[in-house]
Formats: structure tokens, sequence, C-alpha cells
């Protein structure tokens, strides 16, 4: 049997090495150091490893004692992988909403392209639930979640509720096909809140010039402060149709001649947004201003804070938020492109989405006709 000085000893070599302590235990080192303790066993004419644990958090005298227990277990007629598996399904199965929250936050929400808001989210519904939190995973059930949307419902949207039940099935169907230890999600047959009418807010020519006034923007000086680019960005989404996190995201180097590359954007995907020529002479009043970011302003919720201190607060100006200036950018487009062009230029993949953003006024679509 090994000793712990023996233990300590045992150097890396270019390949995993492994050294017998006796009687099926091993201790395994890899080429950068690191010690894990494991048993390679028989079962059934078939050779098994089991990994016991790292060393030194994992002890001889524990590894040795894991071991015991293992040999029993063949003694037994028990495979320990098998019953490892089945150990650990029972673990899993014995875990609280909270924890399954927790862990998909750790496991899952990173690799979402919102997971910043995803996150705060989260830790919401663990502060605000505190009894759904005590719940096991596996008792969790329909009349759980009615109550969590109408809770829900007394103090945000009906739009938000809906957001709150879609975050919830992620959730779920982690819990169903990763972990396995749910066969149904309980937000099965449970009605989502009406959805409200999709905005059609049109950004009006007095407003526009209203709103520039505010932020002290005049178009052939060069913006420099904050509340300028606000203005200036306003101007540009107006033009272009993209969002805000994309306008504050814009770097130089993916700035051309006629488009900008938008290598990541709300839908996964990247895009080319065309430029038009008050496009262009809107960039070229930031040149000079970084050599990396296009903007200053480099934060999509500054800059939404920004525009409802000055319009909202300060002008007064009804139901007016900056991602209304999509809207007002789709049904300007679409009068110079097919539908077709208008969906590759603002990023939607379905036409039904697209529609949403478009907005003619009846007298507008009166006008074409007598064109």
């Amino acid at each position: 049997m090994l000793t712990k000085q023996q233990v300590d000893a045992i150097k890396p070599k270019e390949k995993l090495s492994k050294v017998c302590d006796g009687d099926m235990l091993y201790i395994f080192t890899s080429p950068i150091g690191t010690k894990t303790w494991k048993v390679l066993y028989t079962f059934d004419g078939k050779k098994g490893t089991l990994t016991l644990g790292s060393y030194p958090i994992l002890s001889i005298k524990d590894a040795r004692l894991k071991r015991d227990g293992i040999k029993a277990q063949l003694a037994s007629g028990i495979n320990p992988n098998q019953q490892k598996k089945v150990e650990k399904q029972k673990k899993l199965e014995a875990i609280t909403f909270k924890e399954l929250l927790t862990q998909y936050m750790e496991v899952v929400t990173p690799t979402h392209k919102g997971a910043k808001q995803e996150l705060s989210v989260i830790k919401m519904y663990i502060r605000e639930f505190p009894r759904l939190m005590l719940k096991l995973v596996t008792e969790i059930d329909q009349l759980d979640m009615i109550e969590f949307r109408n809770e829900r419902l007394k103090v945000v949207s009906e739009s938000t509720v809906a957001r709150d039940l879609g975050v919830l099935g992620g959730v779920f169907r982690y819990a169903r096909q990763e972990l396995r230890i749910i066969k149904s999600s309980p937000l099965m047959d449970i009605a989502k809140p009406q959805q409200a009418e999709h905005r059609d807010r049109r950004v009006w020519q007095h407003e526009i010039d209203k709103i520039l006034k505010a932020f002290s923007y005049y178009p052939t000086f060069q913006p420099i402060n904050k509340k300028q680019q606000t203005a200036w960005a306003f101007l540009f989404a107006i033009e272009t149709a993209m969002r805000a996190s994309e306008i504050t995201g814009m770097r130089w180097e993916n700035v051309h001649d006629d488009y900008v590359y938008l290598p990541i954007t709300k839908n996964g995907s990247s895009r080319k947004v065309p430029l038009s020529n008050q496009a262009k002479k809107l960039l070229e009043l930031m040149e000079g201003l970084s050599d990396e970011n296009v903007c200053t302003l480099t934060s999509a919720n500054t800059l939404s804070q920004y525009f409802w201190q000055v319009v909202t607060e300060k002008l007064k100006i009804d139901d007016l938020n900056f991602h209304d200036t999509r809207h007002e950018a789709t049904t300007r487009l679409a009068q110079k492109l097919p539908i077709q062009d208008l969906a590759k230029m603002t990023g939607h993949k379905e036409l039904k989405n697209l529609m949403r953003y478009y907005n003619p006024t009846a007298t507008e679509l009166a006008e074409r006709i007598n064109q």
C-alpha cells in the first residue's frame, strides 16, 4: 500500500500514468500533475472503471474506504457503475426548484444571448417565490404554475408574464431532456396570458425636431457628449432600422463603404445593413471620437435611459421609446425596398414578424395608390 509520502512524490509524465495502491485501487496522474483515485474492477467478465475523487481532497484513507464499499457491491452482484448512476439519479430527483434554477443559471443561462437579463429574472423568481423554491422539482404541478402565473399578473403586464413562462419552459425542458428527472413539464396546458397588441407607434417629423433640440444636437456638429450621441443614434436608427444594442455595439472595423456588418444580432445571426447616403453622413460625424467603437456611448441601457429622461420626463412626449425608431425606419424603407430585401436589412427571418414593424397610415397608403 502507498504512503502519503509516496503519493506526494509521484511526478507527472508525458502521458497519463497510474500507480497501484493494491486491491483494485489506483492513483492516476495527468501530464499537468492532477492526481485522481480510481477503482479498476471486473464485473460479469467485463472490465470497468470508477472514479472516486481527486487527491488530496480525497485522502488515501477515504479512497480505501470507498474502494471497500465497491468491493462489497461486487460481492453482492451489483455493478458499481450502474449503482452510481442510480444514486446520481435519485439525488437529482431530490433537488428543490431553487436548486434546479441555480444549476440552470450556472449551466444553461450563460449560453443564451440575453444571459444577463435572464440571470436577473431567475434570481427574482427565487427571491419572490420562497415557498415554491422549497418544493421538489418532481412535486411541482400545474396548480403551482397557475398560482405563479396569477401572482405575477398582479404586479406585471401580460407580455412580461408570457416571457416568464417562456423562461420557466426552458428550465423544465432542461430538467426533462438533460437531467431526466421529470417526464413532462408542469407548464403543459397552462394558458398563457394574452399578448398585448403589437406597437404601431410612428415617429413624426415635428417630434424629431423637438427631440434633437432638447438634446442640443446640431446636424453639422460632431456629437461629443453622451446625450448628443443619443440623439445621433436616434437619427441613425431611423435611417437603418438598427436596434439600440446594434448601434452602441458598432465597431469601425465593421463599417464599410456602403454597409455595416453586425457579427452578432438579437436572433443569433450576423447581418449586413446597407447604408443610405444620410446614414453615411451620420457616420462621418463620428469619425475621430474613438479608434475602435463608433460611439463612446457603448451601452444600449444607457442609451435608452438618456432617451427616456429627455423624451418622456422632460418633453412629455407620450408613449415613445427608442425602439419605435425601428417601426419608423421599417415603414419608410418599405416604400423603397421589396419585402424580401427589407427582411434582409432588418434581420427578420419570418415575414410575419417583419409586418409588425410595417405601420403605414391610411393617408400614406392613399398617396401611394394615387401616385
